[in-house]
């Protein structure tokens, strides 16, 4: 038998852990745990997995903040088919698995690599700035599911400023505001699958407003130097963003980081090429003038 526990990280992606039957595991903060838990509301030994005679069991082992399951405090229970999870107030969902359904998971996270490639190839600097962003906002949404996203770039001043948007105000962005800041202030992604249960956004105006349900939020990079961010948010349930989504679209953010600098240096050389007749004439003028004023 074969079981998946999924675990919601606040601002990190999910991580999702397969367990095999036969024998019990310990979940908890200790790094000898065979689930390792790294936060502060798990106890260094947590819980105990069980798979014996066909049904999982989940028994607390006495841990501080204690454990429940569909929001029932628990000691020890029968796990289902599937259930939420709390491990002191850090969520996961347990799911039974199977070959066949492993197979095909793995199926589908190869397809898109292979469609994080194809994306890839499309972000051609020759499109022009304003087309570039459009298509790096409009693969970022293909690959992560979300349905509305912002590009910020970087200004002279060091700010963010809305370089493309889908289908989200300037103003939207208030809410989200925190995992922008994170992501910018630390160069890694943020990513949260259910924002509801995050402590520092649930109550967000704009996040409750918005029905915003999951979001992601990728540092633009180009040889360590900042350039911008790609914010995405789903409202859609079941929304999540696993080790392997951020991984995938952290590739594609590089790609897009060094097409927009290149599309951006494209766009100045030829600003630049545009005022050279100009500055020729002028020069040409002012050697003229210096001329009648020397004759």
């Amino acid at each position: 038998m074969l079981a998946r526990l999924t675990v919601h990280f606040p601002f990190q992606p999910t991580r999702s852990f397969l367990v095999e039957g036969g024998g019990e595991r310990v979940i908890g903060r200790d790094p000898d745990c065979d689930i390792v838990l790294d936060d502060d509301r798990v106890s260094r030994r947590h819980a105990r997995l069980i798979q014996d005679e066909g049904a999982w069991r989940l028994h607390d082992l006495g841990s501080t903040n204690g454990t429940s399951l569909e929001g029932r405090p628990l000691q020890d229970a029968v796990l289902g088919e599937r259930g939420w999870i709390s491990f002191g107030g850090l969520l996961a969902r347990f799911e039974r698995s199977s070959p066949d359904r492993e197979g095909e998971e793995s199926r589908r996270r190869e397809e898109r690599i292979r469609t994080s490639i194809s994306l890839q190839r499309g972000l051609d600097p020759s499109l022009g700035l304003p087309r570039l962003l459009e298509r790096v906002l409009e693969s970022v949404l293909q690959l992560s599911g979300a349905e509305r996203g912002v590009v910020l770039l970087r200004t002279a001043e060091g700010g963010l400023e809305v370089a493309a948007r889908r289908d989200v105000e300037e103003e939207e962005l208030g809410g989200s505001a925190t995992a922008i800041e994170r992501a910018a202030s630390t160069g890694r992604p943020v990513a949260i699958s259910d924002v509801r249960t995050d402590p520092l956004l649930r109550d967000r105006e704009s996040v409750i407003s918005g029905d915003i349900r999951a979001l992601i939020c990728l540092p633009l990079h180009v040889f360590e130097r900042p350039i911008g961010l790609i914010y995405a948010d789903s409202r859609k349930p079941g929304t999540s963003f696993g080790e392997l989504d951020v991984e995938i679209l952290e590739a594609m953010a590089a790609h897009a980081a060094l097409a927009i600098v290149m599309a951006r240096v494209d766009r100045e050389l030829k600003g630049l090429a545009a005022r050279l007749p100009d500055a020729a004439s002028e020069l040409a003028h002012a050697r003229a003038l210096l001329a009648g004023e020397d004759a």
